[in-house]
């Protein structure tokens, strides 16, 4: 039995983010896909993908939250609003013209393929001889599906520009002088002497 006059309630508060897990779910599902056979990675690419733009957006909200007070007025702002708005602030200069940020772009045009994804109606004139049977003449593609996004290499940059992006916020922040909490460091308070 304790004593109540040696006791003491301590307040122990943290937040938790969960960015390191999604990376490492994007990582694993690239390595289920890299073992897969043609035909079925997509199964594993498109999450893996997925999983490297919803780390991109647990950063933002992660830094976004930390770097600006009003924050909870901003989370509505687009994937691509957020992270321009966040580098700015941590003088980083952004060009989506030039890599880091044209895979960014595409990250965005992915993920909304992804989150939206609306019937979309495709067509394509092929020329073929007249004995040529119809239903032979290849199936029209579109540049904006979500399969067309899929492959190893599209996999990969994703979770290597997710990567790239939290080490330049995580330098920035250092160099502008901001502390940005990205692992959940506690708190301690004693709220009552016993």
């Amino acid at each position: 039995m304790t004593d109540k006059s040696n006791t003491k309630k301590v307040k122990v508060e943290r937040n938790i983010y969960e960015h390191g897990y999604l990376g490492s779910i994007a990582l694993n599902q690239l390595k289920q896909a890299k073992a897969e056979e043609d035909g079925h990675r997509f199964r594993w690419i498109i999450p893996s993908m997925a999983f490297s733009v919803f780390r991109v957006e647990a950063l933002c909200n992660i830094y976004g939250g930390q770097l600006f007070p009003h924050w909870t007025h901003f989370e509505s702002t687009s994937f691509i609003g957020k992270i321009a708005m966040i580098s700015e602030f941590l003088n980083i200069e952004v060009d989506f013209s030039v890599e880091p940020w044209q895979t960014l772009n595409n990250m965005k045009r992915f993920r909304n393929a992804l989150a939206h994804a609306k019937p979309q109606k495709v067509s394509e004139v092929h020329v073929v001889p007249e004995s040529h049977p119809e239903r032979l003449v290849p199936f029209p593609r579109d540049k904006k599906t979500i399969m067309s996004y899929s492959s190893i290499e599209s996999a990969e940059r994703f979770e290597e520009v997710a990567t790239e992006l939290e080490m330049m916020w995580m330098h920035g922040a250092k160099v502008s002088g901001h502390s940005v909490d990205t692992v959940g460091a506690p708190t301690y308070e004693t709220i009552e002497q016993g």
